[in-house]
Formats: structure tokens, sequence, C-alpha cells
């Protein structure tokens, strides 16, 4: 896939946004969402994909929780992190797969945190974000 493609639906995107041009924007974010979100499953080894894709849902995120869509908003970002905790615990994938949604999990968790603390969440949700904060603080300790 050309990465062109993509990064010029992002620069779109975020053009648009900043202009509030907030149709626009999410047209822009959507596209570069389908197509990242293909070419990450074609190519899931691939970290700058997964990146990218996550930087387009926290983008959608922003967007929707912009227009008051709280909902949508946290649904952007629970979407890779449902998806990177699956593959994490899949027993059929390789390990290098799962070291890289592993590593995603460390970038999805703290946009969810920074939005359970400027809008109400249920208590259940952020014990069981804490919880897996911590079990990833954990994770990137040093070995002795």
């Amino acid at each position: 896939m050309e990465h062109i493609e993509w990064q010029s639906l992002l620069r779109l995107g975020n053009q648009c946004f900043e202009e509030r041009q907030w149709d626009q924007a999410e047209y822009f974010f959507s596209e570069a969402y389908d197509t990242l979100a293909f070419a990450y499953r074609n190519d899931p080894l691939s970290s700058d994909l997964l990146n990218a894709w996550l930087c387009v849902c926290h983008n959608l995120s922003s967007l929707y929780e912009s227009l008051g869509n709280l909902k949508l908003s946290l649904r952007f970002l629970m979407i890779p992190h449902d998806y990177l905790t699956e593959v994490t615990n899949s027993d059929c994938l390789n390990e290098d797969i799962k070291l890289i949604a592993f590593n995603g999990m460390n970038i999805t968790l703290n946009p969810i945190m920074q939005f359970a603390q400027r809008h109400p969440m249920c208590e259940d949700c952020k014990r069981k974000l804490v919880q897996l904060q911590q079990l990833l603080g954990q994770e990137n300790q040093p070995i002795h």
C-alpha cells in the first residue's frame, strides 16, 4: 500500500479539523481509518501501520469529542484497545504480532485514561483500566 494515500488523508483531515470543517475532517479521517485498517490486517507485523491506525482512531475520537458525541468518541478509543487486547490474549497468533499488539496497548491506554478523567465513566470500567495500566507498567520494568 502506498503510504502517500493514508498520509494525505490524515493531513487533509487534520487541516479540516483545525479549520473546524467537521464533516470534511470526518470524511478524511474515516477514509484513512478504512485504508489503514485494511493495510494493517494484510501486514500485522508493521508497527508503522499500527501506529498510524491508532493515530487515526485518536483523531476520530477527538473529532467526536469536539462535536459532543462522547459515546462515539470513547468508541474510537476503545476499538483499537479492545482489538489489541484480543490479539495479545490470542492463542493462535505468532509471538511477534502479540508483542507489537502489546506495545500498542501502551499507546491506547493513556488516551482512554485521560478521557475517563474528563468525562464520567462507570467505576468498574475505571478500575479495570487502572489494573491494566498497572499491568502494562510492570511489563515495562527491566529484568535484572
